[in-house]
């Protein structure tokens, strides 16, 4: 290992040596004391190695022996400070750019706000100036955690507030406070779905169904109260009501609030075959990589698909845009995922309890959330051979008012 950095540092010169004494030339120059490295004999002439410093001295010996010297490779510290001393304006625009690069990497360049919905961009990174985080200063100065502390006790909707430093750039991030939405009331209570009505319980309004009448989607189920006035109120005549000298309080129609609960149906149907041949992926991934310049794309790696049949997802890799400038070269990352044909037998047992898992499933999501399930059917359908179907119905006692415009 050092004698490697020893003759890198001092320099190796390769030459080829060609003459009809050869060997009285290589007995001179080790009487004149130059180190010959690597000496091989080949029909052109003689190789070897010699250092820099000893090149000069072989002057004499090739005078002696009349011998042509051919320099094949120059190696070593002394050649490489040679070649870029004479481009020393490429080596200086060099250390400028490596020194900018260095400075400008401590500084802040761009500051960006996430998660904020109701807060205003502007406004947070008006008081994270106020408090010293701006572009262009020197990062390493910047208390990062009093200040993401003094944006929350500034900002009364952020629920939470994070300040991180990646590179040059600033992330704020901020999680809002989440405020109770209370629901708009507002005309007629409809029903949600068909059903039938069990008990009826009005609190304001007037009642449009009876207890054990079956009711549809949509159909009205209590209206809001007619008279204009608040509940108590004397009716007022039209005279009045016109004028708008009348000194008697009046309010919009009094909304119409209540429940309606009812016992309500569900049901879905699915069909498993007892065979059936998919598609379905394998587990073996490929990745190639590429650039992408604009709308052109090259592949470095894996230029095509290895599989038969792939799933592709590509994605992009770009760096960070900079205020309004963004590179123009971006990587490219494509993934196969090979896809292959699978062949299920299924028993009748097997069909008819996955088809009844997906029938379920679908009332699910057909259902109101949260309602309590009273009575589920679970009914096996003919079908051709070859296959079951299932289905699966549910009852259900739940509230079905709600609100619709008048």
């Amino acid at each position: 290992m050092f004698e490697r950095l020893r003759a890198f540092w001092q320099g190796r010169i390769f030459f080829l040596a060609r003459g009809e004494q050869l060997e009285s030339f290589l007995n001179q120059i080790l009487k004149d004391g130059v180190i010959v490295y690597h000496t091989q004999k080949s029909e052109r002439g003689m190789r070897a190695q010699i250092k820099l410093a000893d090149f000069r001295r072989l002057r004499r010996a090739v005078r002696q022996t009349h011998t042509r010297i051919h320099i094949i490779a120059k190696y070593g510290w002394p050649f490489i400070a040679v070649r870029w001393w004479r481009r020393k304006g490429l080596l200086t625009g060099i250390c400028i750019i490596a020194l900018m690069l260095t400075v400008l990497s401590q500084l802040v360049l761009s500051i960006s706000v996430l998660g904020n919905h109701n807060v205003l961009t502007t406004d947070v990174l008006e008081r994270a100036e106020k408090l010293g985080l701006k572009t262009w200063v020197y990062s390493k100065n910047l208390d990062l955690n009093q200040i993401a502390k003094a944006l929350q006790e500034q900002l009364p909707d952020a629920a939470w507030i994070g300040v991180e430093r990646n590179g040059t750039d600033v992330l704020i991030k901020i999680s809002e406070k989440t405020r109770p939405s209370i629901p708009e009331e507002a005309g007629n209570l409809v029903a949600r779905h068909a059903g039938i009505v069990k008990e009826i319980m009005v609190i304001q309004g007037i009642p449009q169904v009876h207890e054990g009448e079956t009711v549809r989607a949509g159909q009205v189920l209590i209206t809001q109260a007619i008279n204009p006035y608040l509940p108590g109120t004397p009716a007022v005549p039209n005279s009045e009501v016109n004028n708008p000298h009348s000194s008697k309080p009046t309010s919009p129609a009094s909304i119409a609030r209540g429940f309606v609960r009812a016992r309500v149906w569900y049901s879905a149907e699915k069909q498993i075959p007892l065979g059936e041949d998919k598609v379905e992926e394998s587990g073996r991934v490929a990745v190639g990589w590429g650039i992408k310049i604009g709308s052109r794309v090259i592949m470095v790696t894996m230029q095509d698909s290895p599989f038969e049949q792939d799933n592709k997802e590509v994605t992009c890799h770009s760096l960070k845009p900079w205020r309004n400038w963004r590179f123009p070269v971006e990587v490219i990352r494509m993934q196969y995922k090979e896809l292959h044909s699978v062949h299920y037998e299924r028993s009748i047992a097997e069909a008819r309890q996955l088809a009844e898992e997906n029938a379920r499933t679908e009332v699910r999501k057909k259902m109101t959330p949260g309602v309590m399930v009273v009575v589920e059917n679970v009914k096996v359908l003919p079908t051709n051979s070859g296959a079951e179907r299932v289905r699966v119905e549910v009852e259900t006692y739940e509230d079905l008012a709600v609100y619709a415009n008048p």
